[in-house]
């Protein structure tokens, strides 16, 4: 590890962080910095506070440092850096700002080796102490100045502990950083790409969001007036709502959505059912993302610090704030036109929207990429690959029937439809086979990653297919992907392999793992690494075996037999604890793992090439670039350009352009 500089700030202010995020918080004119405390390379750690009485420029000996271009790291830099940004060089303070690549985060260490993020969680992982427990009621005193409790004098004794606190947190830090080091090269540079696209932002339209906001809020107040007319409550008074409908005699386990939604397939008319078609499109009017839209802009309109650097195990980005990997889609009708969308709903009219688009609700959701949009002067142009997790995976597994199919161009869904049902190749299409595409659409979601009724259902939950039809299908499926279902398996015996023998290499075909220090680690084909915290072999009973779902497991009389698995540490559910994997849950991780290996060097070439990415949704590339530079076939080719490891994979790219951001 390099020499570096350790850092972390604790501010006030009346602005909610969780609400309104890191940089509209820093830009709030109430926030303000309570003490830093700092650490330059192996040096005693330094505090610093201006409500002490300390000189309010900043400390000479971190200033040198700083000039001296030794980069500065904290524990999720985002805040580190719009505070110092936004406050620290504010004309009472004037502290020198850092280089741009001179900002290091300990917390992306923390995700690249697919540890916890939280400070305190991934301490605790490692056998440190954690955070300062003091720490929480501090800053619930003063520094959430919205809460009604808060205190905005510190006395002399709580800004002593405040300080320590903050010192305290640079000690974890440092402890975080030895044990993991830095970033690896490469990932280093990915890394300051990553901070360069959220430095960006997204620009927001605040008066589309605001002309959504009035629409939802007034179809909202019409639908809780409907459901008391019918009921005698409000949609949230649950107790006296369940009452209402055992008096009906419907008794409901509970009333959320999931459950709602499927009860309503067999519910006649009648009152009931009314009353909860309603409740359900109550459910719809929520302003959340909106209000989450509003809140996050900051003052240029440009929401900054959505994503996450490598928030994925398997490398991909993952999002935060106002969830931009997970927006709507919009409608996917032929002709769609998302500017038409924005326009009606320009109009504030619920009931114009109805009429347009059959449900108001339903196209105000469908609009909500479309707030992400080009300023003026600009144009949204982005890229993706095309079915690229289908065709790695049948390229790393061997399937050459599939790889020679995607190279010839073949529809995927269709020719999978074919196989399943036995029918000659080109029978079935969108328009002539409708039902059996969906099918083979599904299949191939569903199935490629060792899923099979279960996985199934979670794409199609129509009912058209009986379970035993389902696994037919299924079955179908795998005899025709020989080569997917034998990786599944090579894989899991090779990484149990990995683990059962410390320090060799194994591996299946070009995935490879190996045990590193604490770590299991699968190797890609280009040789990067992804990593399984604390790995041990445990006995397990297999992933069919289903006591609660199947009669002979669960009288015992089932053929299925406990075996050797591989565990690890990671954090899932918001919890550290220790996870199983298998053959179909490895595939998944090297397949997408590996389309992140294509996915970056493109986005270098594309941010080279003069194309400023505002954001990467899993295999796409958005970008916000200047009316007349770039083209649709200019990115393209950036895109189709392929690294040396990946030579003749029939990877395709498909592009689009227009104000607002779309699919």
């Amino acid at each position: 590890m390099g020499a570096l500089i350790f850092f972390d700030w604790e501010t006030r202010s009346y602005a909610d962080l969780k609400k309104v995020g890191t940089w509209a918080y820093s830009e709030d004119p109430t926030t303000d910095i309570i003490c830093a405390a700092y650490q330059i390379e192996d040096e005693p750690i330094q505090d610093w506070s201006f409500l002490r009485g300390d000189y309010a420029g900043m400390p000479l000996d971190l200033e040198q440092a700083i000039k001296d271009g030794i980069p500065i790291e904290a524990h999720h830099v985002a805040f580190e850096y719009s505070v110092w940004k936004n406050v620290a060089r504010r004309a009472k303070y004037d502290w020198r700002m850092p280089d741009e690549d001179q900002w290091r985060d300990s917390m992306a260490a923390c995700s690249y080796y697919a540890m916890p993020g939280a400070l305190d969680r991934v301490s605790r992982a490692i056998g440190r102490p954690g955070k300062n427990p003091e720490g929480g009621r501090l800053i619930s005193k003063y520094s959430k100045l919205n809460l009604k409790t808060a205190k905005t004098e510190i006395p002399p004794e709580d800004l002593a502990k405040f300080i320590q606190y903050c010192r305290d947190d640079v000690a974890e830090e440092r402890g975080v950083s030895d044990f993991l080091g830095d970033l690896t090269d490469p990932e280093e540079r990915v890394f300051q790409l990553d901070q360069e696209i959220n430095r960006r932002g997204l620009y927001l339209d605040l008066t589309g969001i605001e002309n959504a906001t009035a629409i939802v809020t007034e179809r909202g107040e019409e639908l809780a007036g409907r459901f008391r007319e019918l009921t005698g409550f409000n949609h949230g008074q649950n107790a006296q709502v369940l009452a209402w409908f055992h008096g009906h005699g419907l008794h409901l386990d509970n009333l959320q959505k999931d459950y709602l939604t499927d009860l309503l397939d067999e519910l006649p008319q009648g009152e009931c059912r009314d009353a909860i078609e309603i409740k359900l499109q109550v459910s719809k009017a929520s302003t959340k993302k909106l209000d989450a839209m509003a809140r996050q802009r900051g003052t240029d309109g440009r929401a900054r610090f959505q994503t996450r650097y490598h928030g994925a195990q398997t490398g991909r980005w993952t999002g935060g704030g106002i969830q931009p990997l997970n927006l709507s889609r919009g409608f996917d009708f032929s002709g769609y036109d998302p500017d038409l969308l924005v326009s009606a709903i320009g109009h504030r009219d619920p009931r114009l929207l109805d009429r347009l688009y059959g449900d108001a609700m339903d196209a105000v959701s469908k609009a909500t990429r479309h707030w992400i949009m080009a300023q003026e002067g600009s144009r949204i142009l982005a890229g993706d690959f095309v079915s690229i997790e289908a065709i790695i995976l049948a390229v790393l597994a061997g399937e050459d029937w599939k790889v020679q199919a995607f190279a010839n161009g073949v529809k995927l869904y269709e020719h999978m439809a074919d196989k399943i049902y036995g029918l000659p190749p080109g029978t079935v299409t969108k328009k002539t086979h409708p039902v059996e595409r969906q099918d083979g659409k599904t299949g191939e979601l569903a199935f490629g990653y060792q899923g099979a009724l279960g996985a199934w259902l979670k794409f199609d939950s129509s009912g058209r297919h009986t379970d035993e039809r389902i696994i037919e299908i299924c079955q179908a499926w795998r005899r025709e992907h020989p080569m997917i279902v034998k990786m599944w398996r090579g894989l899991e015996q090779a990484c149990l392999e990995a683990v059962e023998h410390p320090g060799t290499v194994t591996g299946y075909r070009d995935i490879g793992f190996e045990i590193k220090d604490e770590w299991l680690s699968m190797i890609l084909p280009n040789g990067k690494r992804i990593w399984y915290f604390n790995p041990q072999l445990r006995t397990k009973m297999p992933r069919w075996h289903q006591p609660l779902i199947k009669e002979e497991c669960r009288e015992g009389s089932c053929s299925c037999r406990p075996g050797l698995g591989v565990t690890y540490m990671a954090q899932k559910e918001g919890q550290w604890k220790r996870v199983n994997t298998y053959g179909g849950k490895l595939t998944e991780n090297a397949v997408q793992a590996t389309s992140r290996e294509l996915l970056i060097p493109a986005m270098f070439r594309v941010r080279d090439a003069g194309y400023p990415i505002i954001l990467s949704v899993y295999d796409e590339i958005v970008c916000e670039v200047p009316h007349g530079h770039g083209s649709m076939a200019e990115l393209k080719e950036l895109l189709e350009i392929l690294p040396d490891f990946a030579a003749g994979w029939p990877i395709t790219a498909e592009c689009w352009e227009g104000e607002r951001y779309r699919k």
